[in-house]
C-alpha cells in the first residue's frame, strides 16, 4: 500500500486526519559532494500528545512507517496503540485468543499481571510456528552448562541467531550508513507484535505490523541512489530521489 491509499483508510478509521511529517537526508561525500532530499517519512496522530497519553481518558494512536521516494512512499510498518479505563477492559488472555482465532497459533506467546507479549513471525522461509522449540532445536540446554542468551522476554530466553529475534523491535526509518553493518532483520521477513501492558486502571495495547523484507529493498535502492548521486563520474540511472 502507498501513502496516499493509506492515509485514505485510516483517517476513514479514525474519523480524523492523519498528518505527513516529513524529514531532510543530508549527506556529504568524502569528496565533499553534497546530496539531501526531503521526504515524508511517516504519518501520525497528532492529537495524541504527551499530554493525552498520561491522561485518564480511552485514545487510540496510529503511526504509518513509510519508504522513500525509490518505493514511491510504500508502507513499511504500521504501530496501533488502543490506551483504555475504567472496569470493562479486556484482559491479555481475551485479546490473545481473539487473535488466534482470526491468524492461528502465534510464533510465541507469554503472558504475566503487567505485561504481556504474542508474535507471529515470518523468517526468509515462511511462517515460524514456534520460536522457543526453534530456540531449543539450535540451542539444546546441556547439564551443568550456563545458560547464555542476550535477549529476553519475560522470562524466555533466545539466542541471537535464532530467526526474527534480532529484527523485532528495530525501526523501519531510512537511515543512511556506509559501510553497512552487519543486518540485524536479515533472517526475518515480517512479524506481527503484540503487546498488552496493565497499570492500575489503565491497560495499553499496542500493534506493531513490519514489513522487514521491504525495509531492507527501500534501504538497498535508497543506498544505490544516494551513492550514484555523490559519484560525479557515474551518471546516475533512474534516479527518483
Amino acid at each position: 500500500m502507498d501513502a496516499e491509499s493509506a492515509l485514505t483508510a485510516l483517517s476513514a478509521h479514525l474519523e480524523r486526519d492523519l498528518v505527513p511529517e516529513q524529514v531532510t537526508l543530508s549527506i556529504q561525500s568524502p569528496e565533499g559532494r553534497q546530496f539531501q532530499y526531503v521526504y515524508t517519512q511517516r504519518l501520525t496522530t497528532p492529537w495524541v500528545d504527551p499530554f493525552v497519553r498520561m491522561g485518564s481518558e480511552d485514545y487510540e494512536e496510529i503511526t504509518v512507517d513509510l519508504a522513500t521516494g525509490v518505493l514511491d512512499g510504500r508502507v513499511l510498518a504500521v504501530h496501533r496503540t488502543i490506551a483504555m479505563f475504567g472496569t470493562d477492559r479486556p484482559s491479555a488472555e481475551a485479546v490473545f485468543a481473539r487473535l488466534i482465532e482470526s491468524y492461528g497459533q502465534p510464533s510465541a506467546m507469554v503472558t504475566g499481571s503487567y505485561d504481556s507479549e504474542l508474535i507471529y513471525a515470518y523468517g526468509t522461509d515462511g511462517f515460524i510456528p514456534d520460536l522457543p522449540a526453534l530456540e531449543a532445536s539450535m540451542h539444546p540446554v546441556v547439564t551443568g552448562q550456563p545458560m547464555t542468551a542476550s535477549i529476553s522476554r519475560y522470562a524466555v530466553f533466545f539466542h541471537d541467531d535464532v530467526p526474527c529475534i534480532n529484527a523485532i523491535g528495530r525501526d523501519a526509518f531510512y537511515e543512511f550508513r556506509m559501510p553497512r553493518p552487519e543486518d540485524p532483520t536479515a533472517s526475518c521477513d515480517a512479524a506481527l507484535r503484540v503487546r498488552v501492558q496493565v497499570s492500575g486502571p489503565k491497560t495499553t495495547i499496542h500493534f506493531d505490523l513490519m514489513d522487514y523484507r521491504l525495509i531492507r529493498a527501500n534501504r538497498a535502492a535508497t543506498d544505490q541512489q544516494i551513492l550514484e548521486a555523490l559519484d560525479e563520474e557515474q551518471a546516475p540511472s533512474r534516479i527518483k530521489l
